[in-house]
């Protein structure tokens, strides 16, 4: 299995096309405003790298299923990009205005209670970003979904926090806390009824979600270790000699048979 450690800015063009996206988007309700500007400032710079990660392994004539799409930031990118995408969202008429002038094809689906209404071999990359450490109920079965939909040695992008960063062992070790990046459990299950979606509700070591992804069908044939602490008065030359300190990574998979 090959290590990596995500470079240590996305290329200008992403972020442009990232920033250019941000304008299109605008939600249904007010009280969606707070939470998407929150999450564009949060996320806007992981989403850059992930449209470079994307850029770099897939080419522009395959096509995309993106779980997990709202607030479009990355969905739209993409389809400015080129490449052909399919959304999946659990609740996309929080952005259905947006969704219907951007033309943008968006599948309303709950991932952990329904099966996708696709077919068998259909898509040659799933986009799994953020999502595995919201799910609450069987990741079996919407992980055995994802490879369902995925066409032989289709590829599968699952990013997430790692347990096992230098913020989760300090949480753990000095905090008495169990995650790296989430906050207290009752805001994370209170997200369902004020945005819609849950927050996270575990969060993973990279051994963890390896053996798991193994299990379903999956093969990981890459890890990049990625993120950034901010505010950290530790080197950025330490997160490269020991990247999996760093807060999230990227499982690059393949499916197998």
């Amino acid at each position: 299995m090959i290590i990596e450690c995500e470079a240590f800015k996305p290329k200008i063009a992403s972020i442009q096309l990232i920033e250019n996206s941000i304008i299109d988007i605008k939600p249904e309700k007010a009280i969606l405003y707070s939470w998407l500007n929150s999450y564009v400032q949060n996320q806007k710079t992981r989403i850059a790298f992930d449209l470079d990660i994307i850029k770099n392994n897939i080419d522009i004539d395959k096509n995309i299923l993106e779980f997990g799409s709202v607030p479009l930031l990355l969905t739209n990118a993409l389809v400015k990009t080129g490449y052909q995408v399919t959304g999946i969202d659990i609740a996309p008429e929080r952005f259905n205005s947006t969704i219907k002038s951007l033309n943008i094809n968006i599948i309303k689906c709950d991932i952990e209670r329904q099966r996708l209404p696709i077919e068998d071999n259909s898509y040659d990359l799933s986009v799994f970003n953020e999502l595995f450490e919201h799910l609450r109920i069987n990741p079996i079965f919407t992980m055995s979904e994802v490879l369902r939909v995925l066409k032989p040695s289709g590829i599968l992008l699952l990013s997430t926090p790692n347990l096992r960063s230098l913020k989760g062992i300090i949480n753990f070790l000095f905090k008495n806390q169990a995650f790296s990046s989430s906050g207290d459990i009752f805001e994370e299950y209170e997200k369902l009824d004020k945005l819609g979606h849950m927050g996270h509700v575990r969060e993973y070591t990279s051994d963890e979600v390896v053996k798991f992804l193994n299990k379903v069908g999956f093969n990981v044939e890459k890890l990049i270790f990625r993120g950034r602490y901010r505010l950290s008065r530790i080197p950025a030359s330490m997160f490269k000699l020991f990247p999996k300190l760093n807060p999230f990574i990227t499982y690059f998979a393949r499916k197998t048979g």
